[in-house]
């Protein structure tokens, strides 16, 4: 999928996004965060890389669960 121009792919369990949003700026992480949270269903999984977080305005709808693991609890 391209995260730039996809929009929604369906509704996952489990996303993982390693090492990808560290080269993006602010504005194109948060349209990839939009799109994770619109494809991940609710309780579903988010991991990520070591040297990422949750956008900002994210933060209320997903809750760390482990290291760099995320998992969506929230409505936008």
């Amino acid at each position: 999928h391209d995260l730039v121009k996809d929009h929604s792919f369906n509704e996952f369990g489990l996303i993982i996004c390693k090492n990808v949003l560290i080269y993006f700026d602010e504005k194109l992480q948060e349209r990839v965060f939009q799109l994770f949270y619109d494809s991940l269903q609710f309780g579903g999984y988010l991991v990520l890389g070591k040297s990422e977080n949750i956008h900002k305005k994210f933060d209320k709808v997903f809750k760390e669960y482990g290291k760099n693991i995320y998992i969506k609890v929230g409505v936008l």
